[in-house]
């Protein structure tokens, strides 16, 4: 089974692995996920969304092996339309790259905000199941 995951920047520099193309990952991952994001990115086709913080959402383990990875890079203005969102994205690009580690260099005024993680040979499991 192949599989799309998002796995946002924060949580790379927080506590994630960096990782590569060919890497196999184990990572927690929740199906219900709601991303701010330009209009001129679209990222419909994801499977999962990468989660190590958020202990209330229904978690499920994940295992696959990286096939591709592409960096959401963002642009971002203020906004006080939401106290909690004070910067919204107003443009955005995914750029294939190789590997990751949280720290990726700006690249003119967009800022890597996340990575799309294309895997292959992937196995799902609800959290606490003994499947």
């Amino acid at each position: 089974m192949n599989c799309k995951v998002f796995y946002e920047c924060w949580q790379m520099q927080c506590c994630g692995d960096p990782f590569k193309i060919s890497d196999t990952i184990k990572w927690t991952v929740v199906k219900d996920y709601q991303l701010i994001l330009s209009d001129d990115v679209t990222l419909d086709d994801l499977d999962y969304v990468y989660e190590a913080h958020n202990h209330t959402a229904e978690l499920f383990n994940f295992t696959g092996v990286i096939k591709r990875i592409w960096g959401l890079y963002e642009k971002f203005e203020s906004s006080d339309k939401d106290p909690n969102f004070p910067l919204i994205p107003i443009h955005g690009e995914l750029i294939e790259i190789d590997s990751v580690d949280g720290w990726e260099e700006p690249i003119g005024e967009l800022e890597i905000t996340g990575y799309v993680v294309d895997l292959e040979d992937c196995s799902v499991t609800r959290l606490g199941s003994k499947e």
